[in-house]
């Protein structure tokens, strides 16, 4: 026998999957097609898959199992469930799947999850999610649960294995060749032994004589879509939260000791030893945080955790977007009392943040509550106890000041969809009415897309998807090799670039988007790209602005046009603006300026091309202006059906430029006109094809001394 740190003679040799196996498997379900009839009756189908539950009412399985069948009512599609002691199958709707299908065929491609709402609700129990940020999680061994058909019908199944790394960067965990990985059990679940938790989706078993099988990581759930609006319609966060409240009601509830809970079980397994918080103290705290609304953003939630933690999350994986994320990247950080205190000072802040919506009465003060006497019980020092109470206090008088302070949103800013006009605002100055974010001669977060055609290989490209803090530091979120197009985004790309904003999205301005393309493909549209067959364009959500990745033809800026260049983008951003149309007079084409005069026209101008080469335009027109000097142009993409009168173009631009004011606000203006033309606006048809160059002469793009390679 041995003694165990929270006291207690425990077994020497207990084997974790004894004590975690019932636990899981008496959440695992059987997933198959819809139950036709509903008198309780009808055997369940063959099985496609397994799942589990995660939440009250929620499993979770993976996106191949669960789209298998047709479509139910509303196009929604309907699957059945067994579930363990209920005797007959119920049924099911996929609320989220992603990918949404599978054209190529073959083995389905990252993260291949789906969340599934039981719509006849049963008795049923819950694994324990891991809130971890982390890669493959464990060096331990891990076991797995699912479902088999055998000669004698539908048996359940479990397994051991190892996780020997990673495949790909969309969270695929490679598992070991220890134990058979039959057909049957994709979509269940992946159980980490030594931390008594689920860590990841069995999604498929690998051929004969390779390695055991593939796992998806539990941190790709956070790839749940972002609701149009903050508020509590945020499926992530209604089915976390439920999970976390769900575990910690059981844990509370003292009336019925009988059944064991997970909770119980990573005592059992000593899954806390060595950690701040025992498994019940964890339970409480995430229980508690998922009583809070959720953080404002993404990006409010990576600020606090770099302030708490001294550095920011940079993984590649989903950034954390809930209170139980945050909390997760705060282990193993320090050892002892440092560790305690790190999370204390989380949940304090966490209980003091700004809402995207109220919180329900008493919520805050309980957690408040909680974090003091878990220090008091600690036996942490006094000093630390008055200065986490001096600091909870001047957070809360910090956010009251602010909301004392704080009006409306800006007129015509709605966070993933269409910026409207405000009432009444005339209509030749709607676009001005919003206090837009915009990148600026200050460092603010952005996205940077760089695309590389393939000057040997048409029709092929490599592109790259960073997120960029206001600290101008920069973040890959993604990159790949020999994509076709550029025509359509492949899922990938989507992929990384919702990612990134989500990263640097707030509420009441999304984070711009850069685009550094060569200079043969600045006529391409980037911003009608749509990141959902069925969604809009990505200029109409938010602002898309162009860079050029060779401005200068065939050398580098003489010092005196690099100076000249530096002196116009600080002049347009601190001073007057005015625009320029260089190529177009009296609705008919005309010669680009000497090049003596483009370079010496006054530093607030803006230049304006009016023409392509279809339309009489010089083929080299914008590289010629770019090369004088000048980082912010606008000009008028091709288009098939351009109106031959540009009077509505010039003035139009010329209103655009002069009322935003400084160039900052420009990528703003011309988002707002984007998603006006999006929502049929007649007024603003004038912008069609409107691009803008806009490339900071003192941000220059990274790695432009180490281009990207194609392998």
């Amino acid at each position: 026998m041995t003694w165990a740190d929270g006291g207690g003679a425990q077994p020497m040799d207990v084997d974790p999957f004894e004590t975690l196996a019932p636990l899981a498997a008496a959440a695992t379900v059987r997933i198959h097609a819809a139950p036709t009839g509903y008198d309780g009756g009808e055997p369940a189908s063959r099985p496609w898959g397994s799942g589990f539950f995660v939440a009250p009412n929620w499993v979770l399985t993976c996106a191949h199992v669960a789209l298998r069948g047709g479509r139910g009512e509303g196009g929604r599609r309907e699957v059945g469930l067994t579930v363990r002691g209920v005797e007959r199958p119920v049924r099911g709707r996929v609320e989220w799947a992603r990918p949404a299908e599978n054209p190529a065929g073959g083995l389905w491609p990252a993260p291949d999850l789906a969340l599934v709402r039981v719509l006849d609700p049963v008795p049923h129990a819950c694994v324990w999610l891991s809130e971890r940020t982390a890669k493959v999680f464990t060096r331990s061994e891990v076991a797995f649960f699912g479902c088999l058909e055998t000669e004698d019908g539908i048996e359940d199944i479990s397994g051991r294995c190892t996780i020997r790394g990673e495949l790909g960067s969309e969270g695929l965990l490679k598992l070991g060749g220890e134990d058979e990985v039959p057909e049957g059990v994709s979509g269940g679940p992946v159980v980490d032994l030594a931390r008594g938790e689920v860590i990841g989706i069995l999604k498929a078993r690998r051929s004969a004589g390779r390695d055991g099988g593939l796992a998806t990581s539990i941190v790709q759930l956070r790839r749940v879509p972002l609701p149009p609006d903050p508020g509590p319609d945020d499926l992530y966060q209604q089915v976390l939260g439920a999970h976390d409240r769900h575990h910690a009601d059981r844990y509370l509830d003292v009336a019925d000791l009988a059944e064991q809970t997970w909770t119980d079980a990573q005592s059992d397994v000593h899954a806390a030893v060595g950690r701040a918080l025992t498994p019940g103290q964890r339970v409480e705290l995430l229980g508690l945080l998922a009583q809070l609304p959720p953080p404002v953003s993404t990006r409010r939630l990576d600020e606090m955790i770099t302030a708490l933690r001294g550095r920011p999350y940079e993984g590649t994986l989903p950034a954390p977007r809930g209170w139980r994320d945050g909390l997760g990247l705060l282990y193993e950080l320090r050892q002892g009392p440092a560790e305690l205190e790190l999370i204390l000072r989380y949940a304090v802040h966490a209980a003091t943040a700004d809402r995207p919506y109220p919180a329900e009465p008493g919520v805050e003060g309980r957690l408040r509550d909680w974090a003091g006497a878990a220090a008091a019980n600690a036996g942490l020092s006094r000093w630390f106890r008055a200065n986490l109470r001096i600091e909870q206090d001047a957070r809360i008088r910090e956010r009251d000041a602010r909301r004392a302070t704080a009006g409306p949103l800006a007129p015509g800013v709605v966070v993933g969809a269409m910026p409207q006009a405000a009432g009444g605002a005339p209509a030749d100055a709607w676009y001005l009415d919003a206090e837009l974010s915009e990148p600026g001669p200050s460092p603010e977060p952005f996205v940077l897309l760089e695309i590389t055609p393939h000057g040997w290989e048409r029709g092929r490209y490599d592109w790259r998807v960073c997120a960029a803090r206001a600290t101008g530091e920069l973040t890959s979120i993604d990159e790949d090799y020999r994509a076709v197009g550029p025509d359509r985004p492949p899922e990938r790309l989507c992929a990384a670039l919702a990612e990134a904003f989500r990263r640097g999205d707030e509420p009441d301005g999304p984070v711009p988007l850069q685009v550094a393309l060569p200079y043969s493909l600045l006529g391409f549209p980037v911003e009608e790209w749509r990141l959902a067959p069925d969604g809009p364009q990505l200029g109409e959500q938010r602002p898309v602005v162009v860079r050029c990745t060779d401005p200068v033809p065939d050398a580098e800026d003489s010092e005196e046009v690099h100076a000249l260049r530096l002196a116009r983008w600080t002049k347009i951003h601190v001073g007057r603006m005015a625009s320029d149309v260089l190529d177009c007079a009296d609705g008919a084409p005309r010669p680009l300026p000497a090049p003596a005069a483009l370079v010496s026209r006054d530093p607030a101008t803006v230049p304006v091309l009016c023409r392509t080469p279809a339309t009489g335009g010089e083929p080299a027109a914008l590289h010629r202006v770019m090369a004088s000097g000048y980082n912010v142009i606008l000009w008028r993409r091709e288009m098939s059906d351009r109106d031959p009168d540009c009077g509505d173009f010039h003035r139009g631009v010329d209103r655009t430029v002069t009322g935003a004011g400084h160039a900052g606000k420009l990528p703003g203006a011309l988002w707002q006109l984007r998603a006006a033309l999006g929502g049929g606006m007649a007024d603003a048809r004038w912008a069609r094809g409107l691009a803008l160059l806009y490339a900071d002469p003192l941000g220059p793009l990274p790695g432009t001394d180490d281009p990207l390679e194609a392998l």
